[in-house]
């Protein structure tokens, strides 16, 4: 008798969740029947549809990215190893101000590409699930769902309401312009998309309300949030103090830092999540050593997405994951901006929270690679995800180990994270549908889609003065790394 439901996966390590946590199990068996994980073990006899054999593979849960623009990330491509010196190391504000009245850098780009491209990177980066930042706002998120759903991830989203816009003056200075009745407007549209899509994409849609930037909102917005949130019985994702400059301005206002500033709000609480989270009291680049901040997180049951590979870009690290973890900090991992590769963030997570405590102790495998899994999941209070449980859903993926980058492998979590890349990633399972097989993305033509973020990138860097604020041609604002060979 055969179950055509049922699909077992025979690999040489798979990472299964047991009384309470994590653990190796060597040469196991993991049985999945439509969307739940119905046997983890030594050994499986029952009937099943299809048997895979994986020597030389570790199965893992799918990975959760708790923070990530999903997209070309244009703007961040420029920004790597320059910007603007009086921004203080911030990324988007080196590219996304404009003057009055120009198109934002990405307009006339082919923005349903650009959406199909990230889910892509997502998904072959072992990604099951992702927190979108409220981007899609071209066609009022539309199709972002559309996209998600074709490409099979479980998405967490709303169309953004951000309070605030950043403009360009005739003097090149950088203005902050809160909107509060836009924003407003803008929270009961995502509100009203949440609540009309409420199960889509065979249930792998969530709603999550994205105020953008904490410290763009005022308090009718936060309080707006909440409410909105409870009557949805959803999430809500932000950025905080992910810039010295926001720390500093909440600072002066107000004479409190941006956690107090949001705990007051009453939005600070658990299914919250906070993108970057850095500068807090007690981190250097602040000059502000009482570090309460971390007690008002770990007291609130907030989620810190930690999204290491773009602050070190900006030349800044979290300072640092273990002084948050041991303070009781709930930390996941997001993938931010390109290339939306959780391996690499974990990999950096574990490296700079090393260099940070200056330990060989600090920032595990093992509390890194929980926090991209179990940490997610405890974010979104979804006890059904982030591990490899009977019960839980089937939500999986499978790497290649036996590569030569790889070599020896006497711990399976430890190569992982610092013996793999992303290439590595043969197999994704997600709700029990295979999305990736044999490394390549199945709802897309990836190569298609790369070739249109070209194009995109082509456009932008041929018009870049008239989209600019400063006239100036791309090369001398973001000039290349090194000069062209010139006759």
């Amino acid at each position: 008798m055969t179950d055509n439901g049922a699909t077992a996966i025979h690999a040489s390590w798979t990472i299964a969740h047991r009384d309470g946590d994590h653990r190796i199990l060597d040469n196991g068996v993991v049985v999945y029947r439509n969307d739940r994980i119905v046997h983890v073990g030594q050994s499986y006899d029952g009937p099943v549809a299809r048997r895979i054999e994986a020597p030389g593979r570790l199965l893992i849960p799918g990975l959760i990215s708790t923070h990530a623009h999903v997209g070309a990330s244009y703007g961040d491509h420029l920004v790597v190893d320059g910007g603007r010196r009086d921004l203080l190391g911030t990324g988007f504000l080196n590219y996304e101000p404009m003057r009055e009245g120009q198109v934002g850098l990405d307009h006339g780009t082919d923005a349903d590409a650009s959406i199909r491209y990230g889910f892509s990177l997502l998904l072959r980066h072992g990604i099951t699930t992702v927190v979108e930042m409220g981007g899609g706002l071209f066609d009022d998120g539309k199709t972002m769902l559309r996209r998600a759903a074709e490409s099979g991830i479980r998405l967490y989203y709303g169309p953004s309401f951000n309070p605030g816009r950043y403009i360009v003056d005739d003097r090149g200075r950088i203005v902050r312009e809160i909107r509060e009745d836009v924003a407003l407007r803008q929270l009961q549209y995502a509100s009203d998309f949440i609540a009309r899509h409420a199960g889509d994409n065979g249930g792998r849609f969530h709603g999550m309300l994205i105020p953008g930037e904490a410290f763009n909102c005022t308090p009718a917005i936060f309080e707006a949030t909440r409410n909105a949130a409870d009557d949805l019985g959803v999430g809500i994702a932000l950025r905080l103090a992910e810039q010295v400059y926001e720390f500093h301005e909440a600072l002066r206002r107000t004479g409190r830092t941006p956690v107090r500033l949001i705990e007051d709000s009453g939005i600070l609480r658990p299914r919250t999540v906070l993108g970057d989270g850095r500068f807090v009291g007690g981190n250097s680049q602040t000059a502000y050593a009482y570090d309460d901040d971390l007690d008002r997180l770990a007291a609130s049951g907030a989620t810190i997405a930690h999204t290491p590979i773009a602050g070190m870009r900006r030349g800044g690290i979290l300072e640092s994951f273990d002084r948050y973890r041991k303070r009781g900090v709930k930390l996941s991992i997001g993938t931010a901006s390109h290339p939306l590769d959780m391996i690499a963030e974990m990999r950096s997570a574990s490296l700079l929270g090393k260099i940070a405590d200056q330990s060989v102790e600090a920032a595990s495998a093992a509390d890194v690679f929980r926090a991209a899994t179990l940490g997610g999941a405890e974010a979104l209070g979804r006890p059904d995800l982030g591990r490899v449980a009977v019960g839980a859903k089937a939500d999986l993926t499978l790497i290649d180990l036996a590569r030569l980058r790889v070599g020896p492998v006497f711990d399976p979590i430890r190569m992982l994270l610092h013996a793999t890349t992303s290439d590595c990633v043969e197999m994704v399972v997600v709700d029990g549908d295979t999305v990736v097989e044999n490394g390549r993305v199945l709802a897309f033509d990836v190569a298609d889609d790369v070739g249109r973020v070209r194009d995109g990138a082509h456009r932008i860097q041929e018009d870049f003065a008239s989209r600019n604020w400063s006239g100036r041609k791309i090369e001398d604002v973001f000039p290349p790394a090194l000069p062209a060979w010139t006759a």
